[in-house]
This record gives C-alpha cells, sequence and structure tokens, in this order.
C-alpha cells in the first residue's frame, strides 16, 4: 500500500498512448515505400511488414507489462520513447545499407522481406509495444475502475492508429518525403519523452540532451543517399542520364525497383525492350491487316511514355490513351522527361481496370496494351478472367490484346497461367518470348497477344520481312518469333496452369521464384 501511495503520477496517459500508437501505425504505412525501391511490393511486403511488427508489439508488450510491475517510473516510460524515437531514426541509415545487401543476394523473396523487417523495424515496435502496458498501470488507481481504465486506454491507443493509418495513406507521404515523415516520427517520440522526463526533476538537462540527439539524427538524415526524385502515394520515380549505343542522350525511368522504361526526347523513334518492338511490329500488322493507318489504342500504364510518344510521332492518325494510376508519374513526365505539355496523348489517371469498367459499351479500341507488370509486383486484378472478359469488351472487331509479363521458363508458373486464363476469353492466344532460346534462357520477357481474329502467319512474315529490309532494328526476329499451338499448350501441362480469378489469384507466389534470379 505505501508503494502504491508513493508512486509517481503521469498526466495525460491517454494522450500519451494516442500519439504513441498514431506514430506506430504511421511507421507500419511508410515501411512499405522504404522497402520498396530494394525489394518491390507484393503480398510477401506486407506479410513481413506487418508480421514482424505485430511481433514486436506483442514481445514490447510483455516486457512492458513486467516493467509496469517491477520498476514502474518516469524514467523508464520516457527511455522507452527515447529508444523508439532513436529506432525509428535509425531505420534511415540501415534501409539503404540492408536493401543493397539483401538485393545482391540470391535469397527467396519471402526471407529477404523477413530480414529486412526483423532488423529494421523490429526494434522501434518493440519499444512502442512496451509503452502502453505502463500507460495503464501509470492510469490505474482504482481496482474497481480497471476495466474502465484498460478499455480507455486501448481505446485512444486504437484510434491513434486509425488516423495515423488516414493520415498517413492519404496525407502524409503524398505531402512529405518518406526520409522526413520518419524523421517528424523520431521528433514526436524523442518530445514525448521530454514531456515524460519533464513531469519530474532535471527538465532542463534532459531537454538539452534530447536537442542534441534530435540536431543529429536531422542533420546526419541530409547525408543519406537520395533514393528518389518524387514520391507519390504509388512509387518512389528517379530519373538517371542515360545514353542509348549509338550515343543518344536521354533518361532511364525507375519505379520502386525497376527500370521501367528509356526516354529519348526528340528520338523516339528508338525502342529499346524487346516488347515495345513487338507491340510496334503488331500494330504495323495490324495496319497492314486492315489497309488503314488510323487506330485507336489504349495503353495500360504510363511509364516514361515512351511508346505512345512513338507511336504519336510516327502513327499520325492514330488514337492514343493512357490509363496511368498514378497522376505523379504522368506529371514527372512532363517535368522531368519533356513530354510535350501539347501532346495528343490522353491521359486518365485511373487504374485500368476501374477505367475500363466505366466505359461506354460502344467504346472499342483497335489494340490494347498492357504494361503494368513486372517481376516483384503484379497488379493481380489485371491477371484474372474477370479482367479479361472486360478487355475483351472494349476491344474492336479484328483487334488485339498484348501484355508484356516477366517470368522464368523453368517455373513458369504465372505466364503459363496468364495464357491459360485469357484462352478461356479469346479464341485465339498466342505466347511470344522475347528471347532466341527461350526454353534455356531464364528470367525473360514474353509477350501474350489475344484476339478474336488468328494472326495470320504469311502476312505476320510479310510484315517481318518489310521491317528488316528497311533496317528499322536489329534482331527483329526476336521480337516477333510466336511459339506454336502445339508447343504452347504442352507448355501449359508442363508447368500445371490454373485460371486466375478474381477469387483465385495467387501471383506472388507463382513470382516468387523469379525474384532469385533478377540480380
Amino acid at each position: 500500500m505505501p508503494k502504491e501511495q508513493t508512486r509517481e503520477v503521469l498526466k495525460f496517459p491517454s494522450l500519451i498512448a494516442f500519439v504513441s500508437s498514431f506514430c506506430l501505425m504511421v511507421l507500419e504505412l511508410v515501411a512499405g515505400r522504404l522497402m520498396a525501391p530494394y525489394l518491390g511490393v507484393s503480398l510477401y511486403t506486407w506479410t513481413s511488414i506487418i508480421g514482424i511488427i505485430l511481433a514486436g508489439i506483442s514481445l514490447g508488450n510483455y516486457l512492458g507489462g513486467r516493467l509496469a510491475d517491477q520498476k514502474l517510473s518516469r524514467q523508464i516510460l520516457g527511455s522507452a520513447f527515447f529508444l523508439a524515437g532513436i529506432s525509428s531514426a535509425a531505420v534511415l541509415y540501415l534501409v539503404p545499407a540492408l536493401g543493397t545487401i539483401l538485393g545482391k543476394m540470391n535469397l527467396p523473396l519471402a526471407l529477404s522481406t523477413f530480414l529486412f523487417s526483423l532488423v529494421i523495424f523490429f526494434p522501434a515496435s518493440l519499444f512502442l509495444g512496451c509503452i502502453s502496458p505502463m500507460v495503464i498501470k501509470f492510469d490505474l488507481k482504482n481496482l474497481e475502475k480497471t476495466g474502465r481504465t484498460v478499455g480507455k486506454i486501448y481505446a485512444m491507443g486504437t484510434l491513434g492508429s486509425i488516423l495515423g493509418t488516414f493520415a498517413t495513406g492519404f496525407f502524409l507521404i503524398a505531402l512529405f518525403s518518406t526520409k522526413f515523415v520518419v524523421i517528424g516520427i523520431s521528433a514526436v517520440l524523442i518530445i514525448l519523452g521530454i514531456i515524460v522526463f519533464g513531469q519530474g526533476q532535471g527538465k532542463g538537462l534532459l531537454k538539452d540532451k534530447a536537442n542534441i540527439i534530435f540536431s543529429l539524427i536531422f542533420v546526419g538524415s541530409f547525408f543519406l543517399p537520395q533514393t528518389c526524385d518524387k514520391e507519390t502515394n504509388y512509387y518512389c520515380i528517379k530519373a538517371s542520364a542515360h545514353t542509348a549505343e549509338e550515343g543518344t542522350a536521354g533518361y532511364s525511368l525507375k519505379l520502386d525497383h525497376l527500370i521501367h522504361s528509356f526516354v529519348y526526347p526528340g528520338r523516339e523513334e528508338i525502342l529499346t525492350y524487346e516488347y515495345e518492338k513487338l507491340y510496334k511490329f503488331l500494330t504495323d500488322y495490324w495496319i497492314n491487316d486492315n489497309g488503314k493507318s488510323d487506330f485507336s489504342a489504349l495503353f495500360l500504364g504510363g511509364g516514361g511514355y515512351t511508346l505512345p510518344r512513338y507511336f504519336e510521332k510516327n502513327y499520325l492518325g492514330s488514337n492514343l490513351e493512357v490509363a496511368e494510376i498514378d497522376p505523379g508519374v504522368t506529371n514527372f513526365n512532363y517535368q522531368k522527361l519533356s513530354l510535350n505539355p501539347e501532346t495528343k496523348i490522353k491521359t486518365i489517371n485511373q487504374d485500368a481496370r476501374i477505367y475500363l469498367q466505366r466505359l461506354p459499351a460502344d467504346q472499342k479500341y483497335d489494340l490494347i496494351f498492357g504494361d503494368a507488370f513486372n517481376d516483384f509486383s503484379v497488379p493481380y486484378h489485371l491477371t484474372t478472367l474477370e479482367f479479361g472478359k472486360v478487355v475483351k469488351e472494349h476491344l474492336a472487331p479484328g483487334g488485339f490484346y498484348a501484355v508484356n509479363v516477366i517470368d522464368d521458363y523453368q517455373y513458369g508458373k504465372f505466364v503459363s497461367s496468364f495464357v491459360k486464363t485469357l484462352e478461356e476469353i479469346f479464341p485465339h492466344v498466342y505466347l511470344a518470348p522475347l528471347a532466341t532460346d527461350w526454353q534455356k534462357d531464364r528470367r525473360n520477357t514474353f509477350v501474350v497477344l489475344a484476339g478474336e481474329e488468328p494472326i495470320n502467319e504469311d502476312q505476320w512474315a510479310a510484315v517481318l520481312k518489310v521491317l528488316e529490309q528497311g533496317g528499322q532494328y536489329s534482331n527483329m526476329d526476336k521480337a516477333s518469333y510466336l511459339v506454336s499451338k502445339d508447343e504452347t499448350q504442352k507448355f501449359l501441362e508442363e508447368k500445371g496452369a490454373i485460371v486466375l480469378t478474381d477469387d483465385y489469384v495467387p501471383t506472388d507466389n507463382l513470382l516468387a521464384p523469379v525474384f532469385n534470379y533478377a540480380y
């Protein structure tokens, strides 16, 4: 009883619980953005982040409860805040180093994301987990009101988590860089430590020490490498100078971990990737088959707008639309990658599936090009049977749907399943591996073509011959080879292809082995 009477008093316990939970949730949401440039964004990244942070909170709750019973004091609680603030700031320094190391190691994606989350986010979540039990013990003055007290603290903590989630997802990441969001979290936690300590004695000395610590963290953050030129709600965007083989100066555009596009302002005729050449080849085939040069094309994903720029310059009668989910990517093209503000390319900053679903039934496209997939992050809702049916509804007679997919032939689970899914929708589906020896090459880009009408092989070969004679591209044969129907079916059976649906679409699991050979 004497101990209970002389126990230190903590002011504003509910507010302290609220703010600490707010900071924890901000850190959890920012975690995905911090990991993306190194390990991409997938089901595995969020599984590891959420699991590790929950593990840290769980262990922190246990340790905090023991400390609350044995050594409860403002110094202990304040120290937990200080350690949480410092470990949060340390995230900024650990991420580049660990991300680079894991990026070079041949580890399964699930293990890489687990190790990244464990090293980077476990300490901060552990210290933050210690706080609630101690705050509850401070506020627990009457055993008859135990339930009310515990309920109040947990309710305020949960409310902080909710507001932290909305604030981060809707505002903080869009308004500030990830680095400054993390610095802000660290500052708030250190300030909370000052407040807790300051409710007793030694206020001035403690404040001086805290100011020194925070100043070192803040100044040191400016010496960290700049990962992004621009952060948006969707991507970490970075452009770097790049020179083509013939000496043309341009840029490479990186979205999160992936170099998505190469852009050469004024030299839009330069196409770097083989799938871009196949899309151009398919377009020439369509023009030759239909006897007209005016067509409508929809691009699912914008990136560096390489293909839309090429089409605008070389197919003057074309009607071009781009469904790019991230307005930040579009604005970056205007501001940094010399996309002409007077361009005739129409951009819709909306999810491709939502855009197509909302289109009038009579809105049709001659060509629909998918460019939203990569090896670590695939928008699964754009791979399913249901989405394929939506695409078909908006494909004009004689039109084609073309999608580039990255997979590894040794596994081939994703590309084979994607082909099988489209075969449920379209009568004619073709697999075009962009490699000379696709069954021996490992990680490789494939293009899947689908349409209501079959491809005329003689005409396909004739268009290829014209392109070769015109000297437009070298190695054009790589960008025009179609796997035979029998060989495609054998491939699907060998890989155990499945039909992807909205209810069952395990794209991250199907692509996990590809990560192992990405670097």
